[in-house]
């Protein structure tokens, strides 16, 4: 029996994102299990060294798993980092 959808993720849950439009200073990507939800990556949630392009580990598009680092439903802001997810996590999620 499906579970009821939830309106936000959780901090600290897995997600499923596609890259919607990427900044200098971070990405903005579309939750593929919250219809209408979207999330920002800031540049510093890339990659665990320090990021000279951003574009360098994400394009438009593309599909990730990232972790709900923070969030704001009074804002409607959510936070992921792609950083923080490690390779078992993210197959288990794919799963």
């Amino acid at each position: 029996m499906p579970r009821k959808a939830k309106e936000y993720p959780e901090e600290g849950e897995f997600v499923v994102a596609t890259v919607k439009n990427i900044h200098p200073y971070g990405a903005f990507l579309k939750l593929d299990e919250y219809p209408g939800k979207e999330g920002f990556m800031h540049i510093s949630e890339v990659a665990p060294t320090w990021v000279k392009n951003i574009r360098d580990y994400l394009k438009e598009g593309q599909k990730i798993v990232a972790k709900v680092i923070r969030v704001d439903p009074s804002k409607g802001h959510i936070d992921l980092s792609l950083k923080r997810v490690n390779q078992q996590q993210r197959k288990a999620k794919l799963q």
